[in-house]
């Protein structure tokens, strides 16, 4: 009898025990952690922070964008590579309406690109980035600093499609060398072909998280204009690798309105009164440029629905690219709609209020489905294709709008999350 009352006083004090285990995990677990495999802790919810590091793995969650989605603030992840490669994203919080999840991991390479500055024009210098990422939730700016000074001070980022490099962005490069370490007969004691010490900082905005892409840089004309001003004539070129403007005549052209000391000239007496508020209001004015295209319906006509060829025009181009005015706070929907009004172009939208957005419908009497059952009007703006309704995003001074008809939801380079 002993024993058994020994046993069931042992089962309570056992079956206690595992309730206050029970307790204090619940306790530990009530700030979202989780245990990866290799027994750290990370919290996939955790509320970002102005800076945060990228995690190994380079995933940023989407419950951890929701916590900042559509805030006035900007969020940078910063990230470093064993060969002392540091780079830093940022994102404007505001305009992220549709969180989801970002791999922000960066490998980069700097050897065997010799080919890939060929094709650049011969570029002077070639930097290869590869990105494990599926879409975007917003454009990003991207800050790479070199441990090494290139001998460029502008550049292209290029991402190869069809066989071909093509731009995604420009790139602007600040780029700082070491004084040479001489010896005593004056000679740098460094390899003339080996990277030049110093620091290299990389800044462009980008419009892909996926696969491989690359930074080639060149000189431009600013740097160059003394050996332009000797050889004046010479032709110019686009390209990374030469990046020289137009000749001689830049280098010596005077300031607009300045005589030849160089004081500036007065107007004319009757014209000098001007409107102060007249000018601000003038300054102040933002704009930006909209474009309309359907431009894929030319390689697919066969597929458009009959009596709709008359408005497809021949090149595709229902309005070209067009630099208008907005109000603070317009929406890409407002402009559209004030621009087809304007231009006495056909548009039809309908308000869905799963999305809280306003969804565009036809532009010039082609619409949806029209040309295949995937088919249909998309926007993107400076290069981006956003992943929520265009009357949910707001317009900023300087944006590339462009309205585009896709025939396939692929055949225009959409880079959002669908």
């Amino acid at each position: 009898m002993k024993g058994r009352t020994k046993r069931i006083h042992k089962n309570i004090l056992l079956a206690a025990f595992m309730v206050c285990n029970l307790i204090l995990l619940a306790g530990c677990g009530g700030s979202g952690a989780k245990t990866t495999g290799d027994g750290n802790k990370t919290s996939k919810a955790e509320a970002l922070q102005e800076v945060n590091v990228i995690p190994e793995d380079g995933i940023i969650t989407k419950e951890q964008f929701e916590t900042v989605a559509g805030q006035d603030k900007v969020i940078q992840f910063t990230g470093e590579t064993e060969d002392g490669i540091s780079y830093v994203w940022t994102y404007d919080a505001s305009k992220i309406q549709n969180p989801d999840e970002q791999n922000l991991k960066v490998d980069f390479a700097l050897d065997g690109l010799d080919d890939i500055k060929k094709q650049a024009n011969n570029a002077n210098d070639a930097l290869k980035m590869t990105m494990y990422g599926k879409g975007l939730i917003a454009v990003p700016t991207l800050e790479v600093t070199l441990p090494s000074a290139w001998k460029s001070d502008a550049g292209l980022l290029l991402k190869e499609q069809d066989g071909k490099l093509a731009k995604m962005s420009d790139v602007t490069i600040d780029s700082k060398a070491k004084e040479a370490d001489t010896g005593e007969n004056g000679a740098d004691k460094d390899s003339a072909n080996a990277p030049a010490e110093g620091t290299t900082l990389l800044s462009m905005t980008v419009t892909s998280l996926d696969g491989d892409c690359y930074i080639v840089g060149g000189i431009t004309g600013k740097q160059n204009k003394g050996a332009q001003t000797a050889n004046a004539g010479n032709n110019t070129s686009e390209n990374a690798g030469d990046q020289n403007t137009d000749s001689g005549n830049d280098a010596q052209e005077e300031a607009p309105g300045s005589d030849e000391t160089g004081n500036q000239e007065s107007a004319d007496n009757g014209d000098t009164d001007v409107k102060n508020d007249d000018v601000a209001n003038d300054a102040a004015a933002p704009t930006c440029t909209i474009s309309i295209s359907c431009e894929t319906i030319l390689n697919n006509m066969d597929k458009l629905t009959d009596g709709k060829e008359e408005f497809v025009p021949s090149d595709g181009l229902i309005l070209a690219p067009s630099t208008v005015e907005f109000e603070e706070g317009e929406s890409v929907f407002d402009v559209l709609q004030r621009v087809c009004k304007d231009a006495g172009i056909h548009m039809e939208s309908s308000n869905t209020p799963a999305y809280n957005s306003a969804y565009v419908e036809g532009i010039n009497q082609i619409y949806e489905f029209d040309c295949g059952e995937l088919s249909g009007w998309m926007y993107s703006v400076n290069g981006w294709f956003p992943n929520y309704g265009c009357s949910k995003y707001t317009v900023s001074d300087g944006d590339v709008i462009t309205w585009v008809y896709t025939c396939d939801g692929k055949d225009v380079g959409d880079n959002s999350m669908h």
